[in-house]
């Protein structure tokens, strides 16, 4: 029985024993070691997060930047560091109360930070501190321009207000938009920037640019912008004559064709009134049929009533829009 008991007692001296102590307050704490201690007593220690995580700082190339404050937690002695996870995975360990983390991908992340002290080969950690957001952002934003509020294509026949905007996606927004009007020189100033384009001119050219407010740029965009500020010149005649015997009721128009010196002829507007005994002052009023026609010099008025007279003037239009002073009218001519 002696010999028993001296043989149990060597046993428990020599067995190497894992034990788990648990923190006390409102965060967890863990810590993990081998003992020989014969009692199987429990170790625990309080170990508090940070107290307080500060707002994630994204800088270029991808990067958010963390700093908290160090935890509340007494070290006694031990080595205090600090476990840093992104959306829950831990990705790095430091002993400074800062850390910089430039995640794989842009987004936004989700930071909290432990606190770790190490008792001899194991160590007690805290639970995670609030959580903060980081965006990640290493693309440049998407930048567009508009002119009088639209589609800077074609002409226009008023000066032009012209707005460069971006986008930034999901980055951190939009930081200065930058502008080169006809080569004046290079001008940036917070996004939206708005210039002004004008004179009569096909060849107005705005070099335009932007970038986020970490500086992650875009490359430049040239956009021509077309500006005719002067009407043509109106259609010489027109000349009516009655449509053919036989055929549709109409009454046939020639002229002469309006021009212009910039934008070019996009067509005509004929204008027409009925049953009248003499042709009436020109304006769409008195003139109350109305057919818009391409770039050519000759008009059938159809779907008319035979014998009923009727009086017609023109107008040429160009391409910016501009339309010219009336033409005489011609008239009153009998349909057939």
């Amino acid at each position: 029985m002696r010999t028993d008991r001296l043989l149990a007692a060597a046993f428990v001296l020599l067995v190497s024993t894992a034990i788990i102590g648990f923190s006390t307050g409102t965060t967890g704490a863990s810590f993990t070691a081998s003992t020989t201690n014969p009692t199987n007593s429990w170790n625990t220690v309080n170990v508090q997060p940070p107290a307080s995580q500060n707002a994630a700082v994204s800088v270029s190339g991808g990067t958010v930047n963390l700093s908290w404050t160090a935890t509340p937690t007494l070290p006694n002695g031990h080595t205090i560091t600090y476990l840093v996870l992104r959306n829950g995975t831990q990705i790095g360990t430091t002993g400074s109360l800062v850390y910089s983390d430039t995640p794989p991908a842009d987004g936004t992340y989700s930071y909290t930070i432990q606190t770790k002290i190490a008792q001899g080969v194991g160590f007690f950690s805290s639970g995670n501190s609030a959580a903060r957001n980081g965006t990640s952002d290493r693309t440049a934003p998407t930048m567009s321009a508009t002119c009088n509020g639209g589609s800077c294509a074609g002409w226009f026949n008023v000066n032009v207000t012209f707005v460069v905007s971006g986008n930034d996606g999901a980055g951190v927004g939009m930081g200065t938009a930058t502008t080169n009007n006809d080569g004046a020189g290079v001008i940036t100033s917070a996004a939206p920037r708005t210039i002004p384009v004008s004179g009569e001119s096909a060849t107005h050219t705005v070099v335009y640019s932007g970038a986020d407010s970490l500086g992650n740029a875009s490359g430049n965009t040239n956009q021509t912008v077309k500006i005719d500020l002067t009407v043509p010149t109106r259609p010489t005649g027109p000349n009516a004559t009655r449509g053919a015997f036989g055929g549709p009721v109409t009454v046939d128009l020639t002229w002469t064709a309006g021009t212009d010196m910039l934008s070019g002829v996009a067509g005509y507007t004929v204008r027409w009134t009925n049953n009248v005994g003499s042709c009436p002052t020109r304006n769409p009023g008195n003139y109350p049929n109305v057919a818009a026609i391409g770039a050519v010099t000759a008009y059938s008025i159809s779907g008319l009533v035979t014998g009923n007279t009727y009086c017609t003037y023109l107008t040429t239009t160009d391409n910016a829009g501009n339309v010219s002073p009336n033409s005489a009218a011609t008239g009153p001519t009998a349909a057939r």
